[in-house]
C-alpha cells in the first residue's frame, strides 16, 4: 500500500471512529483532493510529507502559485499529522508562513515535509518547509493547533 494510501485510509478510519464517539468529521477534506495532494513520507506522529502539483488555478496575476494557496497547502499536511500526533482533531490557532521564492509552472511541484516540535495535553506545535523538485527552498512555516479537550480520543 503506497504511503498516500495509508495516510488516507487513516483519515477514513480516524473520521469512523469519532462518528463512533458523536463527531462527524469530513475525513479526507474536500480541500485535499481539488490541491492535489499526495503523501508521499509518514513517520508515524513524528513527520509527514507530501508532493503538491502546480495547478495554474491556484495563481496570482504574476502566474506565480499565490500564497493563500500555498498556505492551505501546508495545511493539508499539517492538519492529518496533527491528528494522527493528538489522537484527536485539533483546531488551527496559527499559521505563519514565510517566502523565499515564487512557486511557478516550471517546479511542477513542491514537497512539503512537516515535523512535530512539541505535543502537549493542549497544542500541537508544527514546523514544515516546502521545497521545489531540485530542493529549492520555496517556504517555510510553523502551526500551533489546539487539541480539542471534548473529542473523544481514537
Amino acid at each position: 500500500m503506497s504511503v498516500h494510501q495509508q495516510v488516507m485510509n487513516g483519515m477514513t478510519e480516524m473520521a469512523a471512529a469519532f462518528a463512533a464517539g458523536g463527531l462527524q468529521l469530513q475525513l479526507p477534506p474536500a480541500s485535499n483532493q481539488a490541491i492535489g495532494t499526495e503523501y508521499i513520507q509518514i513517520e508515524l506522529g513524528k513527520s509527514l510529507s507530501a508532493k503538491i502539483p502546480f495547478d495554474a488555478r491556484f495563481t496570482n496575476p504574476l502566474k506565480m502559485y499565490q500564497g493563500g494557496f500555498l498556505c492551505a497547502a501546508l495545511d493539508e499536511v499539517f492538519g492529518p499529522l496533527s491528528y494522527i500526533a493528538a489522537g484527536k482533531p485539533v483546531v488551527t490557532v496559527e499559521l505563519s508562513t514565510t517566502f523565499i521564492r515564487p512557486f511557478t509552472a516550471a517546479d511542477e511541484y513542491v514537497v512539503i515535509k512537516a515535523e512535530i516540535v512539541a505535543l502537549t495535553k493542549s497544542l500541537v506545535i508544527m514546523c514544515a518547509e516546502v521545497k521545489s523538485k531540485e530542493g529549492k527552498l520555496i517556504a517555510t512555516s510553523k502551526s500551533h493547533s489546539l487539541i480539542k479537550a471534548d473529542s473523544p480520543k481514537t
